[in-house]
């Protein structure tokens, strides 16, 4: 993948109404060739999505606005013409924050804000946004971290009034949290419908997403112009990347908790992919001030002391996601994300080699 989320959009809890009753669906397709269709692109579509979801986990600062994707019900509307030209509306109470692709070039337009960004260039790291909990999106990204990993048919379901065809993907690796992943695609098509992901031992999903109306057709996609009053910008993809911004953060070690450093062009300072799949991780360099925060706020949120051998260090878990910070040093902290047990960022945080002079 070239565009690697830092935060997994997989840490959420419980779902409201996961179990709603459903219209019988006898669609069967083979799971294997369902997941390889995924693999080699999706349709063009029309639709509207809602992702629902809850995190667990309390506010981390400076990423306040990715951790509440997951604390709650996004609205999404998308069209999607390729894999180079898209738009994905998210749509709030105040307004909606709309995201265009065109290549290598995107454009932004924030209602609240009434400015539309232009953004040139791709980082090759970035923080998960709503366009990521598409149904079709998600599963693609996911299916594409999990491709070695074992499939099998589950019951179809009917969505968005197509009876869809169900694949199961159970990650392998021991060290990862995710239980299973659920999509259901249109059998006709390939185009996935519903995606749901749970923890390990769990029976409910913790995240699900799923069209509730779409229509399998290749929309116009207009170039977006900024309305009569409203800002207009330029900016480079690396320039919007906020809290993974610290230009003077040292590089990332090239190995941590048995896991190698995944190579990264264009990478941010400081920043770290570390393991594939599910059971990966990442290393954030943040402020000393967000590290300690998040410190300073994990025994409310149950979290746990972790004992390092350089500053201090606090660990905060959902069934799901884990989160290590470590702060208490000069010259700023750092932030260890990933889906995987609690004991593999703990060994990571303590293996993080001591503050720079």
């Amino acid at each position: 993948m070239t565009r690697r989320w830092v935060l997994v959009a997989a840490g959420t809890a419980a779902l409201v109404g996961a179990a709603a009753i459903t219209l019988p669906a006898t669609a069967a397709a083979d799971p294997a060739d369902l997941r390889g269709r995924i693999l080699a692109g999706v349709p063009p579509h029309v639709g509207y999505a809602v992702s629902t979801g809850r995190l667990g986990l309390p506010d981390i600062p400076a990423l306040e606005q990715v951790t509440a994707l997951f604390a709650d019900v996004t609205r999404l509307r998308v069209q999607y013409a390729s894999a180079d030209r898209w738009r994905t509306d998210e749509l709030t109470p105040a307004g909606e924050r709309d995201t265009y692709h065109f290549g290598s070039t995107e454009y932004l337009w924030d209602f609240g804000s009434n400015q539309l960004t232009r953004v040139v260039g791709e980082a090759p790291v970035r923080l998960p946004r709503a366009g990521d909990l598409v149904p079709s999106e998600l599963a693609r990204r996911l299916v594409s971290l999990t491709r070695a990993d074992p499939v099998s048919a589950i019951p179809a379901r009917r969505v968005a009034g197509f009876d869809a065809a169900g694949f199961r993907i159970t990650p392998a690796d021991p060290d990862t949290t995710v239980g299973r992943i659920d999509v259901w695609c249109d059998p006709a098509s390939g185009l996935p419908l519903r995606v749901e992901i749970a923890a390990r031992g769990d029976e409910l999903p913790l995240l699900f997403t799923e069209f509730e109306e779409i229509t399998l057709t290749t929309p116009d996609i207009a170039v977006p112009t900024a309305p009569a009053g409203a800002g207009e910008v330029t900016a480079e993809a690396a320039d919007l990347a906020g809290a993974l911004r610290q230009l003077d953060a040292a590089p990332p070690p090239r190995r941590l908790a048995g896991r190698d450093l995944v190579p990264l062009t264009g990478a941010l300072p400081g920043v770290g992919v570390y393991g594939s799949g599910v059971s990966g991780f990442v290393l954030v360099p943040a402020t000393r001030g967000i590290a300690d925060r998040v410190i300073d706020g994990a025994p409310a949120a149950g979290g746990v002391t972790v004992d390092v051998p350089f500053g201090r260090a606090a660990r905060l878990t959902t069934p799901l996601l884990t989160v290590v910070a470590r702060g208490g040093v000069r010259r700023g902290g750092i932030l260890l994300a990933g889906t995987v047990a609690p004991a593999v960022l703990e060994q990571a945080v303590r293996e993080l080699p001591g503050p720079r002079a």
